[in-house]
């Protein structure tokens, strides 16, 4: 039996068992699937609560919000359409994992499009390939919960428009301008997709195309434009200081190891060297066009990645949308009619084929045991322990609005749901990043230090018997205990 018939049907059960491992982990209690979750929930329950999203960090709530903002507009819509309240906590974080589970397999289906519909491949190497990049999307599991599974999506769009521009028989510039569309719009999810635009500008010059150049810039400055017109970002300078200064964190060599190096580099090594090679082949060579679209776009993307990958709080994330142009293109180069004789050998056949059933048993495997080994009872316990404390705050003590409470940080991810009940008067519900902030001097924190020396600050929850700390150091003055609740004791200014 073809070994390649059997690599594809042990992919394709694959990713059924991850979608299926995804959707049942979605629905339970974790605080956190995907790597800092909480950033993303934040503002979609801000939205669905018809709130600004993006406030002064040097002013109460003292919030980043670090990524731009239409992820969270369309989750929100779909929370809004099925009247769901941003206080349903565990809906929101259910509803915000499905959408992300959905993008990810679109983004899949449309890289099988790219491959059998518009490059004519066979429908083997779709299946295979669809199915490697859904893999490995699955096995950072940054796409589980956040806006980078609508991003790896519009990358694989922004692919097909590209394509569509450069084979239409028409020559019309309306799928570039479509490209352009859709590079605006990948910004405007998470700031990275800044190099979408920036990898077709550097095409449109490679290839001396100035007017297309020049219209391309036009229309993104037009897009752009309507979309800050659009999009609930507050004010332009508030708007910035959250997605510009929320994300200005120092440069780390050990960061970018732990993170970036020896979850990516090292494991995916043939991979990247295979794409360097095929690059230089394509711009030396008088490959097709649109190969040489996906050369520049794939190492500009490489290259982008690399870069912001060294700052502390970035890992491999910033490699998926590379992930996908590089797999794209090692897969159209290889599988020309004119290079069929490279992998005729037998052994080369098996060990590719084998190679793709490792990843697929690998991927799931880890997917399923990363969060199969969490203590989801523990975590269970905590969501309705600290709705439990919420509740008490709210209806026992009557907080309300521009009420401000505190959460002290503590392990095992203990009060990250309380700070979600309380989403409309939780201070610093982003510690680690006002930490970073605030040792960077890239914000001044002092109204904070004001809040709590004047005794603004109305409750602090602290882990039970442990003291009272904020991240800044900053002591609590005239605290008192009012009451204790399983592991979190309430103290009252």
């Amino acid at each position: 039996m073809n070994l390649f018939k059997i690599a594809a049907g042990i992919s394709l059960l694959s990713c059924v068992v991850l979608v299926i491992v995804k959707v049942y982990f979605s629905m339970t209690f974790l605080p956190d699937m995907s790597g800092s979750e909480a950033s993303t929930i934040f503002p979609i329950q801000f939205l669905t609560d018809n709130r600004p999203i993006y406030t002064d960090p040097e002013n109460a709530p003292f919030r980043f919000t670090q990524y731009t903002p239409i992820y969270f507009f369309i989750t929100s819509f779909c929370l809004k359409l099925n009247g769901w309240l941003p206080e349903d906590v565990h809906k929101v974080f259910v509803s915000n994992r499905f959408i992300s589970i959905t993008l990810t397999v679109l983004t899949s289906l449309v890289v099988a499009y790219i491959l059998t519909k518009l490059t004519k491949r066979k429908k083997m190497v779709g299946i295979l390939i669809a199915c490697f990049v859904f893999q490995v999307l699955g096995l950072w599991i940054l796409t589980s919960s956040r806006p980078d599974s609508l991003i790896v999506l519009l990358t694989a769009l922004y692919v097909c428009a590209i394509f569509k521009g450069i084979t239409s028989a028409s020559q019309s510039d309306l799928w570039y301008i479509l490209a352009i569309f859709i590079s605006v719009s990948a910004f405007f999810v998470k700031q990275s997709g800044t190099i979408h635009a920036i990898a077709l500008g550097i095409f449109c010059i490679y290839q001396y195309q100035w007017k297309l150049l020049a219209k391309l810039i036009l229309s993104g400055l037009v897009f752009f434009g309507l979309y800050l017109l659009v999009l609930p970002i507050n004010t332009i300078p508030v708007f910035f200081s959250n997605i510009v200064g929320g994300v200005e964190n120092s440069v780390s060599w050990n960061w970018f190891y732990d993170w970036t190096l020896k979850r990516f580099l090292l494991q995916f090594a043939p991979l990247i060297i295979c794409n360097f090679i095929v690059t230089f082949h394509t711009l030396t060579h008088k490959e097709s066009v649109f190969y040489r679209f996906l050369a520049i776009a794939s190492s500009m993307f490489f290259l982008f990645a690399t870069a912001t990958a060294f700052k502390v709080g970035a890992g491999v994330g910033y490699y998926q949308d590379y992930l996908i142009l590089a797999v794209i293109q090692i897969t159209l180069f290889f599988t020309e009619p004119e290079r069929k004789n490279l992998f005729q050998p037998k052994i080369l056949r098996a060990m590719l084929a084998s190679y793709l059933i490792i990843v697929a048993i690998h991927c799931t495997l880890f997917v399923y045991m990363t969060y199969q080994i969490q203590p989801h009872s523990l975590y269970t316990h905590q969501y309705f322990t600290e709705r439990e404390v919420a509740n008490f705050l709210v209806n026992e003590k009557n907080l309300i609005d521009k009420e401000w409470v505190y959460v002290c940080d503590a392990d095992n991810y203990q009060g990250v749901y309380l700070k979600h009940f309380l989403f409309k008067n939780i201070l610093l519900p982003f510690t680690d990043v006002v930490y970073l902030a605030d040792k960077n001097k890239t914000f001044d924190f002092r109204n904070f230090e004001n809040m709590v020396s004047e005794n603004k600050i109305r409750f602090v929850v602290a882990k039970r018997g442990e003291t009272p700390k904020n991240v800044l150091g900053y002591e609590f003055p005239d605290l008192k205990k009012i009451k204790t609740i399983d592991k979190y004791d309430i103290y009252e200014q």
